[in-house]
């Protein structure tokens, strides 16, 4: 567990790729810890502990947690090394840290912090005049580096250490003026941690690390493989966002525009002489009326109106591209659309009839005349 400290040193300076960032996030974390006293003892002997986290990630880079650790201390208490049993503590830390992370476009991403935490610890075999007995409400002042490795979205593998500066004199067991890692009265201990953290509830991803224009270190916006450094995504999201918008089309505008043509139509009394009907064109594999054609089968309504005994045949067609099936649903669908924009001009439904003939009876060698919708006079 000693070397826990060298071998994330190692991992966190041969970091050179680009990690992922996220808004927000909930993590449980848990993992082996090997602790260290700062003290008046003489010796450590064999020292062991473990730890729980709660973390809150507030953003990309702050975040907050509660954490306990249970840690057992052993000493021995011979100046010369000889096997004499001295004072051990066993503690539980009940803690509250903030953290904040740095290098965090790297997979291995940094973070240092500070806090502090509420300890309970039982001695055994203390010195005169401390007591063999468990002791509440001393503070220790905690001073956190670490880092962590995402190896998915949900878990991260972490190593941590941390200085735990100690309010009183009594955690080591013995009263003496040695005190702790920086000298004076008061004890100190460390940890080397390494464990796994969960997140159960992970933010969107953002693009914190996005570099100005395009370019990031290895891996564009999707996460994939990109050894040429350019960020094709957002290259694409500016390009898109310089395209014209849509042209607003006043679909009321050229609704009146119709029933004013319909109306002045039914005026017309030439139209009660000798009706004629204008057939109409659709695009490739569509059945949709194009909007220039609305004026044309208002016309066609208008002479349905002026005659009202006389009944029709919608025929729809197609060209010869696609299977024959295919090209009759098609001609139908047509025909249908033709239908029903003459019966929401007033003209009854029961005076129409639609019919699909697919590709058959061609007008031209013109694909596009051929999609088309005819009116056969039925009476």
């Amino acid at each position: 567990m000693k070397r826990i400290s060298a071998v994330l040193f190692i991992l966190v300076f041969s970091a050179v790729l680009h990690g992922q960032t996220y808004k927000d996030g909930w993590g449980v974390g848990f993992g082996l810890t090997s602790p260290r006293m700062f003290g008046d003892t003489y010796a450590e002997y064999f020292n062991f502990g473990g730890h729980l986290v709660l973390q809150r990630d507030l953003d990309e880079v702050n975040s907050v947690r509660l954490k306990i650790d249970v840690l057992h201390f052993t000493s021995n208490g011979s100046p010369l090394g000889l096997p004499q049993v001295g004072p051990s503590n066993t503690t539980v830390a009940l803690g509250a840290d903030y953290l904040y992370g740095f290098s965090i476009c790297h997979p291995i991403k940094l973070y240092f912090g500070t806090g502090f935490a509420a300890l309970y610890y039982s001695l055994k075999d203390a010195k005169a005049p401390i007591r063999n007995s468990g002791n509440f409400g001393e503070i220790a002042v905690n001073f956190i580096v670490g880092a962590h490795y995402s190896i998915s979205k949900e878990w991260d593998v972490k190593g941590e250490f941390a200085l735990h500066q100690v309010s009183t004199d009594r955690f080591d067991g013995v009263y003496a003026s040695g005190g702790g890692l920086f000298g004076g009265t008061l004890d100190s201990y460390i940890t080397s941690e390494f464990g796994l953290m969960y997140y159960f509830d992970r933010g969107a991803e953002t693009k914190y690390c996005e570099a100005p224009g395009g370019i990031t270190n290895v891996y564009n916006q999707s996460g994939a493989n990109n050894p040429s450094g350019v960020d094709y995504d957002r290259i694409q999201r500016m390009i898109d966002a310089g395209k014209p918008a849509p042209v607003q089309v006043d679909y009321k505008r050229i609704e009146d525009m119709i029933d004013a043509k319909l109306e002045k139509a039914l005026k017309n009394t030439t139209l009660t002489t000798e009706p004629v009907f204008v057939g109409i064109n659709f695009g490739v594999n569509d059945a949709t009326i194009k909007s220039e054609n609305y004026a044309i089968l208002a016309q066609d309504a208008a002479v349905l109106l002026s005659h009202p005994d006389l009944k029709v045949e919608i025929a729809g067609y197609t060209d010869k591209d696609g299977g024959e099936k295919s090209n009759v649903s098609l001609s139908e669908k047509r025909a249908e659309n033709v239908k029903n924009y003459l019966v929401a001009k007033g003209v009854s439904a029961s005076r129409l009839t639609t019919k699909g003939y697919g590709e058959a009876n061609p007008v031209s060698g013109s694909k596009a005349l051929n999609r088309r919708v005819d009116f056969i006079i039925v009476k």
